[in-house]
């Protein structure tokens, strides 16, 4: 069914909804990095589970219910969800805990999707909700004023001089062989004004820093507000697509800047070989779904350029196996080794002691399912990595920075590194940097 709004309007109108309703939103921003296209909508969902306690097959649970009621589901996934299927349970992480649901999956029976390149906006699924939702809409359609944040005070887990021990500490196992590259991430609380909207936060954040894969999904008692520019997976049509980030520079002042730094990055043997071993490692996380031979790597470090980063990014390629599904996917792929470094499971172990709190969303996943049959869109898994995502919680805002640690990594630029990651989020929220 056609629907005759604007991509902004729908915009507006789905977060005005989203004070008092659970809504989802996964944006593309018009960027059209790795295909992304669409702004998608899911406005208070048939269902909703949600899991904060540990237990078999959470994957399997979601996937179940998507298969079963032919509903599309939008979910957002911890990094500690990733931990439990791969550490030992008796192992446990750090002692300050979040909050977090370790899955949320929000099931939806119809969806509002507005085609940046077409123009075309449609409502997607099942036809018996259509009507409401179009009533809900248009009469929340109207323009939204985004206000400058007030000034707010950042906090973090981690010191300069405690991270750059804790990388230190790091390097030392490389040296005796546990891990090869260790993505390790400080953590940043901020805590809002009263009067503060998250919707703002978001607003200003796309605006300013528009990314391929930004979300804001209103959970009921949390909020999600994300920027990511990294593709987890993306499967349609029998095919996998991976595309893992790992190198990044400063975006310069003037043109002749730009172009030194990205010479500066795409000439960084170590940018390149911080790239390639997450490559190796996404190559085997892929081998376990996959037809045998059918894995391969697309493109190689290639150069992306974001409004005040560049990055290099991979992409690796491979057919899916008959019979695979959603939960077979995040248990092999999940959490990205991009996020966690190689090899994996020895190196989580190491993020595990070293980081003083749990991860939470951040360095998670939050995506799409769409099953078979669903009038509109075509069959789909489609999840991003949850950097440069924050959640909101009675005020509080939470988010993860950090950076793969390699044997002749700096610390010092290290840590200035995760800074400038930090950077457009703690703008957004009226942090100074």
């Amino acid at each position: 069914m056609l629907l005759n709004i604007a991509a902004d309007d729908l915009l507006f109108a789905a977060l005005r909804l989203s004070r008092e309703r659970r809504v989802a939103v996964l944006d593309s921003c018009g960027i059209k990095n790795l295909g992304s296209r669409s702004l998608i909508v899911g406005i208070e969902p048939a269902d909703v589970l949600e899991f904060f306690e540990d237990e078999d097959d959470i994957p399997e649970k979601i996937a179940e219910k998507v298969r079963s009621e032919g509903l599309a589901a939008i979910v957002t996934l911890s990094y500690d969800l990733g931990r439990s299927m791969i550490l030992p349970r008796n192992v446990h992480a750090s002692a300050s805990q979040t909050t977090e649901p370790l899955a949320y999956a929000a099931f939806f029976e119809s969806l509002v999707v507005h085609d940046y390149i077409s123009g075309i906006t449609r409502i997607c699924g099942r036809t018996s909700s259509a009507e409401q939702i179009t009533d809900l809409l248009i009469n929340d359609s109207s323009k939204w004023p985004v206000p400058d944040p007030s000034p707010e005070i950042a906090t973090s887990n981690f010191s300069q001089e405690t991270y750059v021990d804790a990388i230190l500490e790091i390097q030392e196992e490389i040296r005796n062989g546990n891990t090869y590259q260790t993505n390790l991430t400080q953590r940043f609380s901020v805590q809002l004004p009263d009067d503060s909207d998250p919707r703002d936060i978001f607003l200003r954040l796309r605006r300013d820093h528009p990314a391929p894969f930004a979300a804001f999904i209103a959970r009921g008692n949390s909020n999600v507000i994300s920027a990511s520019p990294e593709r987890l997976v993306k499967i349609a049509d029998h095919k996998i697509s991976a595309s893992p980030i790992k190198g990044t520079r400063p975006r310069g002042k003037n043109l002749e800047d730009d172009l030194r730094l990205q010479n500066e990055l795409l000439t960084s043997l170590k940018d390149r070989a911080e790239n390639t071993m997450i490559v190796d490692l996404l190559r085997n996380d892929l081998g376990r779904i996959c037809e045998f031979g059918s894995v391969t790597v697309e493109k190689l470090c290639d150069l992306e350029t974001h409004p005040t980063l560049f990055h290099l990014v991979s992409t690796i390629n491979g057919k899916i196996r008959e019979g695979i599904g959603f939960a077979d996917v995040v248990r092999a792929v999940f959490p990205c080794g991009s996020i966690t470094g190689a090899p994996k499971r020895s190196t989580m172990q190491i993020i595990d002691r070293l980081e003083p709190d749990s991860r939470g969303l951040s360095m998670g996943s939050i995506g799409i399912i769409v099953p078979e049959g669903f009038d509109g869109l075509s069959p789909m898994i489609d999840l991003s990595v949850a950097i440069r995502t924050m959640v909101e919680q009675n005020g509080n805002v939470t988010f993860n920075v950090g950076g793969g640690i390699v044997i002749d990594s700096i610390p010092e630029l290290e840590y200035d590194e995760s800074l400038l990651k930090a950077k457009a989020l703690l703008s957004a929220l009226g942090v100074e940097t």
